[in-house]
């Protein structure tokens, strides 16, 4: 486990204690699992397909809104980098947490929410192809993947609870089928990057990371399992 994993994990606990949340996450993070998005069953053309998308850019020259800045800041906050009511827009405020953020991880600091933070982030979160959350989870990741499943796929989700529930295991599951991911309602790495890059939101830094729907493959594509390339 890497030092900067272990970090996040001591940093999360005293998050979500501070801000009410049952720390359960932790709990599917490393439960025994083949993996999360029903690897075996995504063919590698989705895989690949998802992987080559470009994340957004968001910064104080292209603030939004867009609910993907609200999902990034709702996964810092579990990692310990705090905005207390995460919002849509890149505000000085926002900034100043990636900034810490990137610094604090090693990363350069280009004050921007673009590919290098959003790589460490789903890294720190999903550490390998099990890692997950799902049913029975709680913390402020899930309050972000319930935000953005509303705002992307329609779903009627409570985003002010902190709970994977079951309605938000339907709701994921059916934002896996949109994406063509092999449907398991568990939210791992490869859903983390298909919401992200599902669309374009307004704001996003469009000369360099406009974002496109992943279509489904034929239906006689061929599924193998997965190799993730680690970032």
């Amino acid at each position: 486990m890497s030092d900067h994993f272990t970090g996040g994990v001591i940093r999360r606990i005293a998050t979500l204690a501070t801000a009410g949340f049952v720390a359960l996450s932790g709990a599917a993070l490393f439960a025994p699992s083949a993996s999360a998005d029903d690897l075996e069953r995504t063919p590698r053309e989705v895989i690949e397909q998802i992987e080559a998308q470009s994340w957004p850019n968001y910064s104080i020259e292209n603030p939004g809104p867009s609910v993907d800045i609200r999902f990034a800041l709702s996964f810092l906050n579990d990692l310990g980098y705090i905005t207390p009511d995460p919002g849509e827009e890149f505000t000085e405020d926002v900034e100043a947490t990636i900034v810490e953020f990137d610094s604090e991880e090693g990363l350069n600091d280009d004050s921007t929410l673009e590919s290098q933070t959003w790589i460490k982030i789903r890294n720190l979160h999903f550490p390998n192809e099990a890692a997950s959350y799902q049913l029975g989870d709680r913390g402020w990741a899930v309050v972000g993947i319930k935000a953005i499943l509303n705002e992307k796929f329609g779903a009627e989700l409570d985003d002010s609870s902190g709970l994977y529930d079951e309605d938000t295991q339907a709701a994921v599951e059916a934002a896996q089928e949109e994406l063509g991911i092999g449907v398991d309602g568990a939210f791992g790495w490869l859903s983390y990057k298909g919401v992200v890059t599902y669309q374009a939101e307004e704001g996003a830094d469009a000369s360099a990371d406009d974002a496109a729907v992943v279509e489904p493959p034929a239906e006689d594509a061929e599924e193998t399992e997965s190799e993730r390339a680690y970032h």
